[in-house]
């Protein structure tokens, strides 16, 4: 799903922002949710921009790399 719909990535402390084309942010959402990512709390997804809060201490830096290199960015 990264791959396909993430076309931007940011984070500050522990919360990473997503951006996709209008209309699919809800399934990046939704995808992240249920991916089983330790480091993923939870999202908020709006028409283009996923907001995912950073479980624990984890780094907002960190998920961030991760999610760049899965969407191949």
């Amino acid at each position: 799903v990264c791959a396909d719909w993430v076309v931007e990535v940011g984070h500050s402390a522990n919360i990473v922002v997503l951006r996709t084309p209008p209309g699919t942010a809800n399934v990046v959402g939704s995808a992240l949710d249920r991916s089983g990512l330790a480091e993923v709390l939870g999202t908020v997804a709006g028409d283009d921009t996923v907001f995912v809060i950073v479980a624990g201490g984890g780094s907002g830096e960190a998920l961030a790399e991760r999610l760049r290199d899965l969407a191949g960015l």
